[in-house]
């Protein structure tokens, strides 16, 4: 029969490397949640300099025809359709965000279960049983 402080023993050890086990993962999440985070910043800065210097173009070039005929009116067309259109942008961006997984959200699943399964084992103890 094993001494009990044997058994305090090996306990101890399974729950430090069911710990250890859990910051490993916990670490891996938080490292795929930063390299998600840096990729919608690189996209976000990289398509507002594209966008940005696409309308500068854009508008310059379509200023200068149509100034003759519609004149402030252009401008003012212009303006609405930037607007709108960072509008639509910055709801997008938003609504991807809103959609991503909690940080850490697989980790403190897995430490409740962990935990779920502690309290239950725990419980059988109680009763009196042996196994």
């Amino acid at each position: 029969m094993a001494s009990p402080f044997a058994s305090v023993r090996r306990l101890s050890a399974a729950a430090v490397n069911l710990l250890v086990s859990r910051a490993e993962f916990a670490s891996l999440e938080l490292a795929q949640t930063r390299a998600q985070f840096m990729r919608w910043l690189m996209l976000a800065l990289s398509g507002a300099v594209l966008a940005l210097v696409a309308l500068i173009a854009g508008s310059a070039l379509l200023t200068v025809v149509l100034w003759p005929r519609f004149g402030w009116i252009t401008l003012a067309v212009l303006v609405a359709l930037y607007a709108i259109g960072a509008i639509w942008m910055f709801r997008t961006l938003a609504a991807e965000m809103a959609a991503a997984p909690p940080v850490l959200s697989e980790t403190l699943r897995e430490l409740s279960n962990d935990r779920d399964a502690f309290l239950a084992g725990r419980g059988r103890g109680d009763a009196g049983e042996t196994p």
